[in-house]
């Protein structure tokens, strides 16, 4: 049986809004239950994995994306977004398995999911 593929927009940054947190443990969720989590990280989403976070008490975001990637979770984030915030285009900037891409591989990637979830304001 083919696994079926979750698909997540995350537009809020880290620690402002509830919304990583949420999508972290939703996405964790989802991998624990056998899908596939695609994850697109637009607007402010692009912080979320950008690397040498340092807030307290929080676990750093990026350490989250990791975890999720390392469980088998595929990250593309927003080269608009990620070049408007002045974060490196070749990826240096971010946890490893983060993919810079445009706006034509979310569009492939929401043809790919059977549900597609978004976290924003």
């Amino acid at each position: 049986m083919e696994k079926k593929n979750l698909g997540i927009l995350l537009l809020t940054s880290p620690y402002t809004f509830q919304n990583s947190h949420t999508f972290y443990e939703f996405a964790k969720a989802a991998i624990e239950k056998g899908y596939g989590v695609k994850v697109f990280l637009f607007v402010d989403g692009v912080n979320n994995a950008k690397l040498n976070q340092d807030p307290d008490p929080d676990v750093p975001m990026n350490e989250r994306i990791q975890e999720l990637a390392d469980m088998g979770a595929e990250f593309q984030a927003c080269g608009l977004c990620t070049s408007a915030r002045g974060f490196d285009q070749r990826g240096s900037d971010y946890t490893p398995g983060v993919e810079v891409t445009g706006l034509t591989e979310l569009a492939e990637m929401m043809g790919e999911c059977e549900r597609f979830v978004t976290f924003t304001f």
